[in-house]
């Protein structure tokens, strides 16, 4: 049987100002950034795990211009983006 990996977040807090997301690290004391994309996963992520598939899900509700493709670059960015901050962690 196959593994699925889910994703989830550290201890972090969000807050939606305008078109953007200010995510607060309460581990780091670092305050990131972040464009209503990579934000509303990053949030969704600190409400309860994901899946990549559910994870795909709701990058596709965020960014419906954007091919399957695109899709999952962006995705495989974010993943990688978010570990290396150490905002994302894979289960």
């Amino acid at each position: 049987m196959a593994q699925v990996t889910t994703f989830t977040t550290t201890n972090i807090r969000c807050v939606q100002w305008h078109d953007d997301y200010v995510i607060y690290d309460q581990l780091s004391g670092d305050t990131h950034v972040l464009d209503e994309v990579s934000g509303g996963l990053i949030c969704a992520l600190s409400k309860q795990a994901l899946s990549r598939i559910e994870l795909l899900v709701t990058l596709t509700a965020l960014f419906v211009e954007a091919t399957e493709p695109e899709l999952e670059s962006y995705l495989d960015g974010f993943v990688e983006k978010f570990e290396l901050l150490g905002l994302l962690v894979s289960e």
